[in-house]
Order: C-alpha cells, then structure tokens, then sequence
C-alpha cells in the first residue's frame, strides 16, 4: 500500500474549510463517485475504493495523510502530481 502526506497553513480557518469541502464534494462527483466523506470535529475522511485521505483542520495548519492501495493502476507519484495540482490553492486560505 502507498501512502502520502501534504501539510500546510491556514490564514482563515472558515473560508479553508468551505473551499476543502468544496474540493472533496468535487472529487466525489468524479473520480471518487461512490466513496464516503465523513466530517468530524476538523477532520474530513474521504474514503473509498480501497484508498482513505484524512484531513485534519487545525487554526493555523492543515494535513493531509492519503493511503492508497496496492492494485491501483496509476504510479503514485501521477496521483500525487494531481493531488498537488488539485489542492494548492487551499495553501495559505
């Protein structure tokens, strides 16, 4: 199984998280069409097809930690490249 963390910073805590939830709402209407998002407390779970990402909202910081499975056919570092490409816009909200 493959796994990645990201992390960065947060200036606004509210407007992170309405543009997170938007970013995985768009994820579960395309690649991830059928996974499950659970929210709790700052942490959004986004889980399905055998992969799990969980971020975990702080005040100040945010993480990311992805797992994914082994019999996925894309190379991890083109699901990461897209992760990054996807998500750099949170840094820095």
């Amino acid at each position: 199984m493959g796994s990645f963390k990201r992390e960065g910073t947060i200036k606004n805590r509210e407007a992170f998280l309405a543009a997170l939830k938007g970013k995985l709402e768009k994820l579960r209407d395309g690649v991830m069409r059928g996974a499950t998002l659970e929210w709790k407390d700052g942490h959004a779970t986004l889980e399905g097809f055998g992969a799990r990402v969980v971020f975990q909202v702080g005040d100040a910081k945010w993480t990311c930690d992805a797992q994914l499975p082994p019999f996925i056919p894309i190379p991890q570092r083109m699901i990461e490249a897209k992760f990054d490409e996807e998500f750099k816009e949170l840094n820095g909200l």
